[in-house]
């Protein structure tokens, strides 16, 4: 009973808050801009930029507009009813389709943050430097979008970036190819990436999930790389010459290399680069399974690396510092493991008896967030107390992990809705209460109780 109203009230609170960002959202626009309906007002969505003016939305109803389109230097939003409705299934209905006739969606005339892309899939778009998006010397904001089967000749199969220092957000980008940049390739460049899947992509050369050439300083968070190929070097990313990205909270397994180096990552020439809580797991390469470092200098903090062919780190010169984290095959620092980390291989989130487990940097800036209904200890997805956890799902980015959108059941979705409450009494005999609320959509749920010695004594389905 307690779950259900719970998980109500948890509802009704959410459709409170959206009922009011709709509001405010109509409010605004009636008062600064013009809403472009499409095709109700203008035929094409390009048609509706062209008359558009910096300021104004476009919003387009479900359907396949057949179409590449160009922003022509338009601070403009263009959106399909997710924006007003925030239903996710729009993403899938509303697809842009590029025909094989260029790049899909080009931002190239010093657009800035308030241009704005939500809410589409972008499809099968072809050219030279950018099949999916192309940013040339422009700033936009892309979020809650899923880019896919998209080819570029050259670079940046799903999106590219050259000069641009664009926002991504809530993303799915799969299934694109390219020469460099199977997902993304980023030339000077420093976008901010959060909540990103990019899985499955491809390239014949390097980065068949990321490509960072040239000084690129781009910051991951909350990224999923998996399922990716290269045929040289860099599986899952390549970081190329003078990058200094930061990866904080990110997953990066089952990439591959045909011939080269890299599984998951490679990192070459003076690349200086921080990752935090990232789990590296299930890449293979020629050699550098994991890591491959060519006179570069990689942090890792809080990670794990396991489970990839034929060895996990590989380094030529260069130095790599690596300090509480789970590495198979040993290696040197302070807090470090070599022993099985215990984690979920699908969801790659850490088994309860996991010692991975609260054995993070215990300086309290990595601390994991606190579980407001049981203080002291973390907030699902990460475990036990809030000392931080290695791997994906520990430290203060935790709390920003939430679902990417998705079309299909290929996409982990992390809840980020359920609690469990300090039960009452405590220590207790016969009997005690356990209160509980997950979010209405959980499948496949259950609590298991421990002993103080951590020996699993009983477990409850909670699904019904």
């Amino acid at each position: 009973m307690l779950k259900n109203s719970q998980t109500k009230l948890s509802g009704n609170l959410w459709k409170k808050r959206n009922v009011i960002s709709l509001l405010s959202f109509l409010f605004f626009f009636s008062l600064s801009a013009t809403i472009i309906n499409v095709p109700a007002e203008q035929p094409t969505i390009q048609s509706a930029i062209n008359i558009s003016v910096n300021g104004d939305t476009i919003l387009v109803q479900p359907g396949t507009y057949q179409e590449i389109i160009d922003y022509v230097g338009k601070n403009i939003t263009i959106a399909s009813l997710f924006l007003t409705t925030q239903d996710t299934t729009f993403i899938s209905q509303t697809i842009i389709d590029g025909n094989q006739s260029g790049c899909v969606v080009t931002f190239e005339n010093d657009e800035n943050l308030t241009a704005v892309l939500s809410g589409f899939t972008i499809t099968n778009g072809s050219g030279e430097w950018g099949g999916g998006i192309r940013c040339l010397s422009a700033e936009p904001t892309i979020s809650d979008v899923i880019v896919e089967n998209n080819f570029a000749i050259h670079n940046g199969g799903g999106f590219y970036l050259e000069m641009s220092d664009s926002i991504l957000r809530n993303a799915v980008l799969r299934n694109n190819s390219a020469h460099g940049g199977g997902g993304i390739f980023c030339w000077i460049s420093d976008p901010d990436i959060r909540n990103v899947n990019i899985s499955n992509n491809s390239t014949t050369l390097d980065g068949g999930g990321v490509y960072l050439a040239d000084a690129s300083d781009p910051v991951l968070i909350n990224v999923i790389i998996t399922g990716n190929s290269a045929y040289e070097d860099g599986g899952g990313i390549y970081c190329g010459t003078n990058c200094s990205p930061i990866l904080k909270n990110c997953i990066i397994a089952n990439n591959f290399v045909h011939t080269g180096r890299g599984g998951s990552i490679m990192f070459y020439s003076n690349t200086e680069i921080d990752l935090e809580n990232i789990l590296i797991s299930g890449n293979s390469a020629n050699t550098g399974g994991g890591i491959y470092s060519y006179y570069s200098y990689p942090n890792f903090m809080n990670c794990i690396l396991r489970n990839d062919s034929p060895e996990e780190i590989v380094v030529l010169n260069g130095d790599l510092e690596i300090f509480y984290s789970d590495i198979q095959g040993d290696w040197e620092g302070e807090g470090n493991l070599d022993i099985d980390p215990l984690f979920d291989e699908e969801l790659f989130t850490l088994l309860p008896d996991s010692p991975c487990i609260d054995a993070g940097n215990p300086d309290q800036i990595y601390n994991d967030p606190e579980d407001p209904y049981n203080f002291g200890f973390a907030l699902f997805p990460a475990m036990g107390t809030i000392q931080n956890d290695m791997g994906a799902f520990g430290g203060p980015n935790t709390f920003n992990w939430i679902p990417p959108v998705s079309t299909d059941d290929e996409i982990v979705i992390i809840p980020t809705l359920s609690h469990l409450i300090q039960n009452y009494p405590n220590p207790f005999n016969p009997t005690t209460t356990i209160p509980f609320f997950i979010a209405d959509d959980t499948r496949n749920a259950e609590i298991n109780i421990y002993n103080i010695k951590g020996q699993k004594i009983k477990g409850f389905s909670i699904n019904d």
